[in-house]
């Protein structure tokens, strides 16, 4: 038997443990106090720090509540950060180049979950991170060099969220001629999960098809990330993912370098897209996607 499952376990339950059992959460009052946060929510925050001690172990305090929807456990988030060493350097930042960090809020650095989940979309969050938790930036490859032995200070902006309901346009405009004459059979109402199926005997794509099924009426789709919904098949007709059934969407790179997905520039948010990918004649099949465009970062 292999012991590293087992382990690994054991080192995940440590840090929720560590985690749930530290989580302070403040309402103005209070022993320890947290800094104070200058600044409108979506603009670079300034920090005052008071003359105490940090908090002992993790905390958090909502500066700013949103009034979008409620942020689930599961959801993509867009969010804007800055970390900053308790009453010392900065060490990150994403409001400068303006572009928010795109994420699934399981798959942060430990302590955003807990913090973000709940709250509601427009939010400015305030967190602790105690060292013996250890700041790691969103994305990157472990606690931040310059963070060991102190405690971090993270002001974080939630842009946006996207759940298991994310779906397209309800009222996108259906285009019947597109629909029938791509091999790939699409179901599932506007506004809703949507499946693809290839029926036996359809001749795979040679090159990459890109056909809007229903247009939305969103801003056109520009070069860069965007966030669809998903469900893909096969030529051979094995599921290659669906982002409805694994509970939230997922990101894809439009760009010229990369013909994948370079067709959906231009086509508005909300509409209904099939993507057919041909093969890569190693082996792998051919692939048709139905997706949703719910958003760009």
């Amino acid at each position: 038997m292999n012991p590293r499952p087992t382990a690994l376990w054991g080192m995940a339950l440590a840090v929720l443990m560590l985690l749930t059992s530290c989580v302070t959460s403040f309402d103005g009052a209070g022993s320890a106090a947290m800094p104070t946060v200058s600044g409108e929510v979506g603009s670079r925050p300034e920090l005052a720090f008071p003359g105490s001690a940090p908090p002992r172990g993790f905390a958090t305090k909502v500066v700013s509540p949103g009034i979008g929807h409620t942020v689930e456990p599961t959801d993509l988030v867009l969010v804007h950060y800055l970390a900053q060493v308790w009453d010392g350097a900065e060490l990150d930042s994403s409001f400068d180049d303006g572009t928010p960090i795109v994420a699934s809020l399981p798959g942060l650095p430990p302590g955003w979950s807990e913090a973000l989940s709940g709250l509601r979309v427009g939010s400015r969050v305030l967190l602790s991170v105690p060292p013996e938790i250890g700041y790691a930036a969103p994305g990157g490859a472990g606690q931040h060099a310059e963070s060991q032995d102190e405690t971090v200070v993270l002001v974080v902006d939630v842009v946006g969220s996207y759940g298991r309901s994310a779906s397209g346009q309800p009222g996108a405009w259906p285009d019947p001629v597109a629909a029938g004459a791509v091999a790939p059979r699409v179901t599932g109402a506007l506004g809703g999960p949507a499946s693809v199926v290839v029926p036996p005997g359809s001749p795979p794509p040679t090159e990459v098809v890109t056909t809007v099924l229903a247009r939305g009426t969103g801003p056109s789709v520009s070069p860069g990330p965007v966030i669809a919904q998903y469900a893909a098949v096969d030529w051979n007709g094995v599921s290659a993912g669906s982002s409805w059934e694994s509970g939230a969407p997922e990101q894809f790179l439009v760009s010229s370098a990369d013909r994948a997905f370079a067709g959906l520039a231009g086509v508005p948010l909300g509409s209904r897209v099939l993507v057919q990918l041909p093969g890569d004649g190693g082996g792998s099949p051919a692939v048709a996607i139905v997706m949703d465009l719910v958003g760009q970062p």
